[in-house]
């Protein structure tokens, strides 16, 4: 597991994410997820017709949307046979998200949300061998615009990697 470790901490952070995970912003999902949340503001809940934005939680809909297509996309060559990143997807754990919405356009009703990632830095947990990564992922709308920036974290434990 430590050369696995190795291998990957040497090979991934900085590599571009194969594929990209795509999430449809419909007024009434956005409208039912604002509301689970407590949300009443109407920018958040209102109207279709006086159109509404997506709120802040919503970007959890497509960050784990992208977690889950992104990380199993990757592939690598090590020893000169291509293999996936993740050997079990069983071992795969959602372990957190930070949200950067600098420069951010809000989401609204029919945005077709694009998101990519980078892989980002790599550690492991000595004890319990779990590895960690990061994955920066960018969301953008049909437009091109930017809609949210997202460093979330994958664990994976050990048999995983």
């Amino acid at each position: 597991m430590i050369k696995n470790f190795e291998f990957l901490k040497e090979n991934l952070p900085g590599t571009d994410i194969p594929g990209k995970a795509r999430v449809k912003c419909r007024y009434r999902d956005l409208s039912k997820f604002a509301k689970v949340y407590g949300f009443e503001d109407p920018k958040y809940v209102g109207s279709k017709e006086d159109g509404i934005v997506a709120c802040k939680a919503w970007a959890n809909a497509i960050t784990v949307k992208s977690f889950y297509i992104l990380i199993p996309a990757t592939k690598l060559t090590q020893n000169g046979e291509e293999r996936p990143f993740l050997l079990n997807p069983n071992k795969l754990l959602h372990a957190g998200n930070q949200y950067n919405w600098e420069g951010c356009v809000p989401m609204k009703d029919g945005d077709k949300i694009i998101s990519r990632g980078k892989w980002g830095k790599m550690w492991l947990n000595k004890d319990n061998m779990i590895l960690f990564a990061e994955l920066l992922l960018t969301a953008k709308n049909e437009n091109d615009e930017t809609v949210v920036k997202v460093t979330t974290q994958a664990a994976v434990r050990p048999g995983g990697y």
